[in-house]
């Protein structure tokens, strides 16, 4: 009796182990993502730099196309390596969170770009010095919300630091609006992104 009583304890105890393996292994694939923070993060944060440059200096032409050049072939690299990352990587991790994930994403992308068109039948021209406020407002509730599904405080915060940028954008003129986005992007993506991507490498303790 004693040694079938001490056969299910030890079976309960596997089981509990096994499951907090499970849970702290998912846990680590969804800070896999960091590196998609890091990436997208540094991309804005260079192109966003980029742009406060040509507009507060003279910039030649084969300067404008070298930096032109430069963000369209960093956008198609990004699209790109997100597509493979999320559909061929990763297909084993497709779980409820992750897909929740990339519908608040979706969403935030296209409310981005409705931002321009609604603007624009409004005001008759695109006024970008309102639309970047608007954007990082967006992009300060993906982040927020993203930080709540995955339980990640830190990506909440972020999602808080952008809102209080987008709130000191709005002051400034166009010029410095892009140098408070290359800031807020590094700050609220990059860094984020590095944590949870060390988080990920971290080996699993039950």
């Amino acid at each position: 009796m004693e040694k079938k009583s001490s056969n299910n304890e030890m079976t309960n105890r596997e089981l509990l182990n096994t499951l907090k393996t499970a849970i702290a292994t998912s846990k680590r694939s969804l800070y896999d993502d960091g590196i998609l923070l890091i990436l997208w993060g540094t991309s804005f944060t260079i192109g966003f730099f980029l742009m406060y440059y040509k507009s507060i200096q003279i910039v030649v032409w084969w300067e404008r196309n070298i930096i032109d050049t430069l963000n369209i072939l960093a956008a198609i690299f990004l699209i790109g390596f997100t597509l493979y990352y999320l559909y061929f990587r990763k297909p084993k991790y497709r779980t409820y969170t992750a897909i929740s994930t990339r519908y608040v994403w979706i969403g935030v992308i296209i409310a981005h770009n409705l931002n321009v068109i609604v603007t624009k039948g409004f005001l008759q021209e695109v006024n970008f010095a309102l639309i970047h406020p608007l954007q990082m407002v967006l992009l300060g509730f993906a982040l927020f919300v993203t930080g709540g599904i995955y339980r990640y405080k830190i990506l909440s915060m972020s999602g808080l630091i952008m809102w209080i940028a987008a709130l000191i954008c709005s002051r400034f003129e166009l010029a410095d609006q892009y140098l408070i986005r290359a800031i807020a992007n590094f700050v609220c993506f990059v860094i984020p992104g590095i944590l949870m991507y060390m988080q990920s490498k971290k080996p699993v303790h039950v």
